[in-house]
């Protein structure tokens, strides 16, 4: 594991060992023991993290790999146990317990495919069952996804398992992240959902890694990476995921794009056995997809042309030469190795339980300077000194370092000096190295060092507070700490400080950090008003309060390479900067029970943020829902019955919740500049933001109606839902007139935006045998977007700013998408040839709508086939359509370099002389728009193959279970586009502008790990 990973875990295993001691005292003579065993009932599979209770007295234990569990020191009797996992229905049992006795039980758990009594968390007042809400929650059990295949960060877990949340990837180099969105855009500024671990607020920006564009410190790239990606996702038990302004509203004036609650795994309270869990995985990462070749047509101007063209001397006038530097120069892309290595302990006494896990990740990306390494420490504690008290603790920290390679469209990117080569040119700066090659090649490139540096510690506490049956509290504080050091680093006359103009040697710095605080009080007062109706009175409150500070360096001219301290520079700069903001918020609800089946919820929240300056506003969100169980009627029940249909729920929910904007921007704010005074340097004041002290959060409304069906024994399992979502007060910047003495566009309270669409869940248990189970998933969603007003009749469209090429082809516009596709596109004769004025196509007058730049509708399905109990094969594919992607690589190659395969092809080009055959050449070299390319596709994401070792096999290793997993990630891609891999996206830093600009696509990664329980 390494010896840092050693070190950092000694100390938490080793106080584990000594506080676990006490989990086996010497067994009473009046007490007994139970030793059991939890399966699934059609195919005898053992069901590892099975959670097996006696709710009379409080105790409970976690079933290991191999489905087994232990129950010590229980009183002699008789007890009722209850065994339960998500995904299947809860069973119970009585056992007799003799004194100094064992007692065996074996409970055999049916497959639901969907379960109205889960037990959720996420948007609710406290736990409470999945019945009695009228909003859908998205739930991914993690615990089973990671179990059956190789997971690597929290992304990959609920990449096209929750319909309705979109990943939009920006690069496929190891170590960087993807955007998150769900339902759709709404707002002009942010788009990204709130994060939870364990009820605490969790930062879920960058880390602060300078973009990998060689330039400096700053420019274009896809790389963008997620404070996320630390996350070890063997820790996580389960993820919800609330949608909406109609599930939010107790989030308030954060949440109007969604939330995220990730659930990390626990121990079970009750005498039990340790549980030690090991996982060691080994594979590789390579490019997947195919690489396109560069062409040169050796006309006879080239043949003319030796200095320019020497690798056409002596060819016949046409001949096509071909080249592929990036596949065929070894110096290029690697396979990168892939190695990891976890061990966990989970356990627990009478009134304590834990878990602890510790991860080591070495993950090498396919450039030589790419690597992501992870070491990460998670101890969870539960304690219970009284019956109607106990404490959670939970804490995690995670230390990473990443080097990402020069990319996207920086002018020594491997990818762009590739994709740009032409074949036979004479190479850049006549280096032979750099034959075939536009601009750099892999040595320059690979020298390039862009490191960052980052720990991140997360800690929570939550005590809930039950002193009579009819009163329950909970109250969870928490602190997310991230702090980071990136650094830049262009040695002296190396290629990428020539690029970034300073040859002289550049050095940079940047260490963000980022604080947030979490208080989080529920309470409920739970009453029986008659035998047949039931109220919940709950209210609470939530701080949040976030601070970050940012310190920047940077050093210009480095005296010689072996001297890279800033101080040392020629020239220095720095400069710091820092934001804080508070938001405070109280809620109460009431929700009325009918015969438990009949739940109306009403709820409101009011909040308050200092990013609005010191005017104290009481911002308010209302909140209304139904749940009914239909299939519990007794008049319907013959009907439910002959239809073979055992759950059957309808539910609506209407909310509002909000979105706050940036902190300051609401305020009028002044800095400080430099001036020369005669001989002296002094200080001026200037204006910075005028502000806009009448600004408001983003108002999001949203109505969701759908059904939860469970059929043919709850084998079927169907979850539908209809959501109608508007934002409106939506920020839009707006420019002051320079009367004012202030040069600023502050954000108003304008526009207005609509989502609207469907999501659809089926899972069922096709065939469920000892010797052979078949389980399919399938998730569909659809998203219409639109931006309805901008508020302002004036104002007709936004055009996208941030790519290299010119804005505008990307707009918002009025009764459009946001950020939609609109750009000019050729006129056409009669016989569909272009329209030509001389040698230039005739364009339309004004740019049209050519459609979305995201997907519009998405679909997953999941197969698992389960032969002879023990071997498991596991497949998940992936789909997402209706919308266009921009070829820009494309665009460049056939317009300006001249080396794409149709500028070589006999039926376009005289090879000869160069002269246009196919008139449509003449579009390709001029028309943007005809690079805009239908961006559909589908993806095998996962595929894995997981063999459980016979127990006796399993016992020589002295373990109580073994697997090996064989898995692979983004296997194969299906797709009509013409480009790499439709998916990424060449500017993951600016919001909403998405093209194929020299993103590096899909990595493959496949891998084979083995399981230990003992």
């Amino acid at each position: 594991m390494g010896e840092y990973f050693r070190r950092l875990l000694r100390p938490a295993i080793a106080a584990l060992a000594c506080f676990a001691l006490s989990a086996a005292p010497a067994v009473a003579q009046d007490t007994g023991s139970i030793r059991g065993r939890v399966v699934e009932a059609a195919t005898g599979r053992p069901l590892g993290g099975a959670q097996v209770s006696v709710p009379a007295i409080q105790r409970g234990s976690v079933a290991n790999a191999a489905g087994e569990f232990l129950l010590v020191g229980m009183p002699a009797g008789t007890h009722r146990l209850r065994a339960e996992m998500i995904g299947y229905g809860a069973v119970e049992q009585e056992v007799t317990v003799g004194a100094g006795q064992v007692a065996s039980v074996e409970f055999r758990l049916e497959l639901t495919a969907i379960s109205i009594d889960e037990i959720v968390v996420t948007g609710t007042a406290g736990a409470v069952s999945k019945r009695t809400i009228g909003n859908s929650i998205a739930r991914v059990d993690a615990a089973d996804v990671t179990a059956k295949t190789a997971i690597s960060t929290l992304t990959e877990l609920l990449q096209a398992r929750t319909p309705g949340l979109t990943l939009l990837p920006n690069s496929g180099v190891t170590g960087t992240a993807s955007e998150i969105r769900i339902r759709g855009a709404s707002s002009l500024i942010n788009n990204a959902p709130v994060v939870y671990i364990d009820g605490v607020r969790y930062h879920d920006g960058s880390l602060g890694t300078f973009t990998p564009s060689g330039a400096g410190a700053t420019s274009y790239t896809g790389q963008t990476t997620s404070a996320l990606s630390g996350l070890n996702p063997s820790d996580i038990e389960s993820i919800e995921v609330i949608k909406g302004p109609a599930a939010a509203t107790l989030y308030g004036a954060e949440a109007a794009a969604g939330v995220i609650q990730i659930i990390t795994k626990k121990g079970r309270s009750g005498q039990q056995a340790l549980q030690w869990t090991a996982r060691v995985e080994y594979g590789h990462n390579d490019w997947a997809l195919d690489i396109p070749d560069n062409y040169t047509v050796c006309t006879t101007a080239k043949l003319a042309d030796p200095a320019t063209w020497p690798g056409c001397q002596g060819k016949p006038a046409g001949t096509v030469l071909r080249g592929n530097p990036l596949r065929d120069d070894p110096d290029a892309l690697r396979t990168g190795l892939v190695r990891k290595q976890s061990l966990s302990l989970r356990g627990g006494g009478d009134r304590y339980s834990f878990y602890v896990a510790g991860e080591n990740v070495d993950e090498e990306g396919v450039f030589h300077n790419n690597y992501d390494e992870r070491r990460s420490v998670r101890a969870n504690f539960t304690f219970q000194p009284t019956d109607v008290l106990d404490f959670a603790i939970t804490s995690n920290y995670i230390r990473g370092m990443l080097r990402l390679p020069v990319g996207d469209e920086a002018a020594q990117g491997m990818l762009l000096s590739a994709f740009r080569g032409r074949p036979g040119r004479i190479p850049p700066g006549n280096n032979p190295r750099s034959d075939g090659w536009a601009t750099t090649n892999p040595l320059q490139a690979n020298a390039y060092d862009n490191t960052t540096k980052s720990d991140r510690l997360t800690l929570g506490a939550t005590a809930n507070f039950n002193p009579f049956p009819w009163f329950r509290n909970r109250l969870t504080v928490g602190l997310d700490y991230t702090s980071s050091l990136a650094q830049i680093l262009s040695l002296p006359g190396s290629a990428d400080a020539d690029y970034a103009g300073t040859p002289e040697g550049f050095v940079a710095q940047r260490v963000p950090r980022n604080y947030i605080y979490t208080v989080d009080y529920v309470g409920n007062v739970v009453k029986n008003l008659t035998p047949d109706l039931g109220a919940t009175t709950s209210f609470g409150m939530q701080y949040n309060y976030k601070h970050l500070e940012t310190l920047y360096a940077s050093g210009r001219g480095l005296g010689a390479p072996t001297v890279t301290q800033i101080d040392r520079a020629q020239i220095t700069s720095g400069a710091n900067s820092y934001s804080d903001s508070k938001a405070l918020g109280f809620f109460a609800q009431e929700q009325l029970a009918w015969k438990n089946r009949l739940f109306v919820t009403g709820a409101l929240r009011m909040d308050n943020s200092s990013v609005f300056g010191d005017e104290i506003r009481r911002i308010l969100y209302p909140k209304a829902s139904v749940s009914y169980v239909l299939s519990e009627e007794p008049a319907l029940s013959g009907f439910f019955d002959q239809a073979r249909i055992g759950n059957f729920r309808l539910r609506g929910a209407w909310g509002q919740a909000g979105q706050a904007p940036p902190p300051y921007v609401a305020s009028q704010t002044y800095t400080v500049s430099q001036v020369v005074l005669g001989p002296n340097v002094g200080s001026e004041l200037r204006t910075l933001a005028y502000g806009n002290a009448n600004l408001k959060p983003e108002r999001g409304s949203e109505i969701e109606l759908g059904f939860d069906l469970g059929a043919f024994n709850d084998r079927v399992g169907v979850e539908f839902t209809y959501y109608n979502k508007r934002m409106n007060d939506v920020l839009v910047t707006q420019a002051v007139p320079a009367s004012t003495g202030w040069v600023s566009s502050p954000y108003v309270n304008l526009g207005e935006t609509k989502n609207s669409g469907v999501e659809l869940v089926v899972d069922a248990s096709l065939i469920q045998t000892p010797k052979l189970a078949w389980d399919i998933g399938l998730s569909l969603s659809t998203n219409s977007n639109e931006l309805v007003s901008f508020g302002d009749t004036t104002l007709k469209s936004i055009a996208i700013s941030g790519a290299s090429y010119t804005p505008g082809y990307q707009q918002h516009r009025p009764g459009y998408p946001l950020a939609g596709w609109w750009l000019q596109v050729p006129q056409r004769n009669a016989d569909g040839t272009p329209v030509m004025n001389g040698a230039t196509v005739v364009l339309t007058d004004t740019a049209v709508y050519l459609g979305s730049a995201v997907p519009t509708r998405e679909i997953s399905l999941s197969s698992t086939f389960t032969l002879f109990r023990d071997l498991q094969i596991f497949a998940l594919f992936d789909y997402k359509g209706g919308h266009k992607v921009f070829n820009y690589k494309e665009y460049n190659r056939c317009r300006f370099q001249d080396n794409c395969e149709r500028m070589a092809d006999p039926r376009n080009i005289d090879l000869e002389t160069g002269a246009v055959v196919n008139p449509e050449v003449n579009v390709w070299r001029q028309v943007p728009s005809a690079y805009l390319e239908d961006g559909s596709f589908i993806k095998l994401r996962d595929l894995s193959v997981t063999y459980s070792l016979p127990t006796e096999w399993a016992a020589r290793l002295r373990a109580n279970a073994a697997s090996v997993t064989l898995a692979g990630h983004n296997l194969a891609l299906w797709s009509d586009y013409s480009g790499i891999d439709p998916e990424v996206n060449g500017y993951g830093n600016r919001s909403f502008v998405r093209a194929d600009v020299y993103a590096v696509p899909m990595i493959r990664r496949m891998t084979m790990s083995v399981n230990l329980s003992f």
